[in-house]
């Protein structure tokens, strides 16, 4: 036995110089760079299953041979070598291997180029190496794949170490690559053909990500400076709020990659959040503030623009009172600009007139859960992803809406969770699912129903967890005891017996996690919908347990904090009642005063009161409502009738064009503050560039204006107005500041300094008290079908753009995806004569336009869907003003059209 193994113990392992107690699953690998000990990889990568296939990891192991420390177990008693001449000679020898099978040339070792040519020159390996055939390369230069418009793919650089195949398919789920040939001839393949764009890629970077040798890469990579500053921070795109390092280069942000460790996203990112980003840039960037003259606007220097802003609405409060002025603060700001201006309105106008685009997406969900639960936020969070056995994904899209949600989704069933998946599309999801219930546009109540029904008339539920912590279980039985199954099936066109499974599979292999989107929330059913979904929560014991519960996903960066901050009119920052009288008396003495009791209007009303003369002052932040909202006839006349019109933006949309005073906003890189994400994770958003000319942060201008109406506000940063945000909603932030987020934010509730914030709401019993079985019952959609719109429009987003497009249309995402198209059934197309881009024109009861179509199999015959990226697309021109009676939350999702070849 040597001396180093009689010195170490049989719980221990000596890896060089260092005594190691081994871990139980623990490689060599792990185990070395647990104790600062440096092995080096090529084919290895931290989260992805251990390849093994490059031997650059090779380590002696005495008494035997040398091993791959990246899948060998460390043992006790163990005793290893990481570095020697013997190691050194094996390591350049695979290295000369690698280069030798690729164009001479294809490498220029040294430590400024990729990963591969870092451990070339470490290795003393030349560009040439060992040919299999000989000395030197002999193989011929192959053409770099630029036919992406965001991914290239250079063949010579390409060493086949299947890191792109492990990230594509372990981290995305999207078996896109593949290996052909053994040896010195495997190549890499992605699909049919030899082009990349001809591929199933999304653009997701994970395998630019891993690559070591710069074969798959980006155009930011290529057609961009190296950063020389980069700073982590959180992306500006939908609600799942992943971490980013953002790279920048003479104050312009060069590259996005994921935070490795990040809670929320893990390093992941999608086609949006890595590279759509060019947008802050544009050259049509709002830069200066403007005011109307005449038909156009001129350009104002901000204390004139501030003072005449001021000067007006103050006019108009005192003329026409306080609610003939009304607010809608930005989901794509921060907190921070949300409270201030909701506070502004509150307390310097005195009006409840605030609201967000929330009210137009997520409201119902809002609404059912706070009725069901007592809090109208998710229960869960996405770690409950990874934890969860089965899961429900109802009304939502997520690897085209949430895309690092819809990836852990993806990656949670092909690990074994049971998913179902509750859609009027065949989603890309359901290709995953155990069960697919393909309903009709509209029925998710019956079909909550049928699900419930099955649950109680099986005895599939949990009465234990009914009876400690639900209320209401003998109405909603006795109410489903008056439906029949049969035609509950028959209204959602879903077989009775795949109703059955999905309800035996929550029961049997939960609790469930209940995952749920825009197609809940955005129909005149949508709070009935949601509390219809909850009661299956409950029923199986989900809500408020590990690795279950509602996780409804959140569409704007920022929507959840926006409406936690107060920006809806019935409800105070942190969801607290304005008749409280505690909360008002805290709040005079933070604010100065309050305002009435009574609530204001939501979006649509201040729509309908502006169109009708009675609103006649509307501040609008961030949010382009004349494309993104519905009945847009009266919209416009709402902007064009109300007398004066405040916008906040970063360019200049339909509805900046209408304004009075335009003032030019900084992006999520150019200002600082913070975003919630739907998982309810306040998370810390820094600077990398500054804004444009002489654009500002949104809060700054609106304390200013407040203090140029009489207020006497003195933040002095984002950060006091945290501070001040603990203290309105003590019970939900008062443990939040800037000195506690960290990395990763904090979830909550978190009421205290010392509180680490909530992963899972209701675990100690339900906010309300009592969790709240509801029986409801189904009321068809407003907008019918008749013989002149025989077809049901669905809406939505697509992967590569972002509502409105005002961000991504001014990126390569825009030549990826150049406009809205029109997907309807091959059956229906084939008997209308549409063909695959053909012009079609669409007609709703309130509107018609001409849009493109595409023959798609993932619509039901009967139905059609569309998004609404591209202004001249106009899709809401089709959407009326049908809403949720209680929400007011429109109806997208079900729309009559008619069409015809155009």
């Amino acid at each position: 036995m040597s001396a180093s193994a009689s010195t170490t113990s049989v719980r221990t392992a000596t890896i060089d110089t260092c005594v190691v107690e081994p871990r139980p699953g623990e490689t060599i690998l792990a185990a070395a760079r647990r104790s600062g000990v440096e092995i080096p990889t090529l084919c290895f990568k931290d989260g992805l299953e251990p390849e093994g296939g490059c031997r650059v990891c090779l380590v002696e192991i005495e008494g035997g041979r040398p091993q791959a420390a990246c899948h060998t177990p460390l043992a006790p008693g163990m005793v290893v070598r990481t570095q020697s001449k013997r190691l050194d000679r094996l390591r350049h020898d695979v290295l000369s291997l690698m280069v030798g099978a690729r164009p001479e040339g294809a490498f220029a070792p040294g430590d400024a180029g990729s990963r591969f040519e870092t451990l070339l020159a470490r290795y003393h390996v030349n560009g040439a190496g060992i040919a299999a055939t000989g000395n030197g390369s002999t193989t011929a230069h192959l053409a770099v794949d630029d036919s992406h418009p965001i991914m290239r793919f250079d063949r010579d650089r390409c060493i086949a170490c299947r890191l792109c195949l492990n990230a594509c398919e372990q981290v995305q789920g999207q078996f896109v690559y593949g290996i052909e040939g053994r040896g010195a001839k495997a190549r890499l393949i992605f699909g049919p053909n030899e082009q990349f764009a001809d591929s199933g890629c999304v653009a997701c970077g994970a395998c630019v990500a891993v690559c070591p040798t710069g074969a798959i890469t980006d155009r930011d990579r290529i057609d961009h400076r190296l950063a020389t500053a980069q700073r982590d921070s959180v992306c500006g795109y939908c609600g799942v709020g992943c971490r980013v390092r953002i790279g920048s280069a003479d104050e312009v942000v060069v590259r996005v990659d994921g935070v490795p460790d990040a809670a929320v996203n893990r390093g992941h990112l999608c086609v949006k959040g890595r590279y759509a980003h060019a947008f802050h840039h544009s050259a049509d960037r709002l830069a200066t503030p403007l005011l109307r003259d005449g038909d156009g606007f001129r350009s104002a220097t901000w204390t004139e623009a501030i003072a005449y802003t001021a000067q007006r609405l103050t006019e108009i409060r005192d003329g026409h009172g306080p609610d003939a002025l009304a607010v809608l603060t930005s989901s794509r700001s921060t907190n921070e600009a949300a409270y201030l201006l909701q506070k502004m309105f509150r307390s310097v106008v005195g009006t409840n007139n605030t609201d967000c685009c929330a009210r137009i997406c997520h409201s119902s969900t809002a609404m059912g859960l706070a009725l069901a639960t007592g809090t109208g936020a998710a229960t869960a969070s996405y770690d409950d992803i990874d934890e969860a056995t089965c899961i429900v994904v109802a009304g939502a899209n997520p690897t085209e809406a949430h895309p690092v949600v819809g990836a852990r989704l993806k990656q949670a069933a092909l690990r074994g969770a049971k998913l179902i998946v509750i859609d009027p599309r065949r989603i890309e999801l359901a290709e995953y699912a155990d069960v697919s219930l393909q309903l009709w546009p509209g029925t998710n109540v019956p079909l909550f129903n049928a699900m419930a029904k099955v649950l109680l008339d099986e005895n599939l539920f949990d009465r234990a967890y009914l009876g400690e912590r639900c209320e209401g279980l003998g109405e909603l039985s006795t109410f489903l005891e008056t439906l029949r199954l049969a035609d509950l099936a028959a209204v959602c066109r879903v077989p009775e017996e795949s109703i059955r499974a999905a309800a035996r599979t929550i029961a049997t292999s939960g609790p469930p996690l209940l995952v749920s989107g825009l197609g809940l929330s955005e129909q005149t059913q949508g709070v009935a919908a949601v509390m219809a979904y909850t009661n299956l929560g409950m029923l199986t014991g989900a809500i408020g347990r590990r690795g279950a519960g509602m996780l409804p996903l959140r569409g704007q960066n920022n929507v959840q904090g926006n409406a936690d901050m107060g920006s809806q009119p019935n409800a105070l920052t942190g969801y607290l009642r304005l008749d409280d009288g505690d909360v008002r008396d805290r709040l005079m003495a933070l604010w100065g005063a309050v305002p009435s009791r009574e609530p204001g209007l939501t979006i649509p009303e201040m729509f309908e009161s502006a169109a009708a003369g009675t609103l006649r002052a509307l501040w609008i932040q961030g949010e382009d409502v004349a494309q993104s909202d519905p009945h847009h006839e009266l919209v416009m006349q709402a902007l064009d009738r109300v007398e004066f019109l405040v916008v906040q933006e970063l360019f200049m949309t339909g509805t900046a064009e209408r304004a009075d005073v335009v003032f030019p906003a900084a992006s999520v890189f150019e200002q600082e503050g913070t975003f919630t994400n739907g998982e309810r994770r306040v998370q810390h958003v820094v600077p990398v560039v500054p804004a444009p000319g002489e654009a500002r942060p949104d809060w700054e201008v609106v304390r200013d204006v407040a203090n140029a109406m009489g207020a006497t506000w003195s933040y002095g940063s984002p950060s006091d107005v945290m501070d001040e945000i603990a203290q309105a909603a003590p019970s939900l932030f008062g443990g939040i500041s800037y000195d506690r987020l960290g990395d990763d934010g904090i979830q909550w509730p978190c009421p205290t300094p010392d509180h680490p914030g909530t992963r899972t709401v209701h675990a100690n019993g339900f906010v309300r008290g009592r969790g709240l079985l509801t029986a409801v019952d189904y009321i068809p959609s407003l907008d019918r079908l008749d013989e002149q719109h025989p077809f049901l429009l669905i809406t939505g987003r697509i992967l590569e753009h972002y509502n409105v497009g005002t961000m991504t249309r001014r990126t390569p995402a825009a030549k990826i995806v150049p406009a809205d198209v029109l997907e309807m059934h091959p059956e229906d197309a084939g008997r209308l004569g549409i063909d695959d881009g053909a012009p079609v024109r669409l007609a709703s009861h309130y509107g018609t336009i001409v849009v493109p179509a595409r023959r798609s199999r993932r619509m039901l015959p009967g139905t059609v869907f569309l998004s609404f990226h591209f202004p001249e697309t106009e899709t809401n021109v089709l959407v009326g003003p049908h809403r949720d009676p209680r929400s007011n939350c429109p109806d997208y999702k079900v729309v009559a059209v008619g069409l015809a070849p155009a």
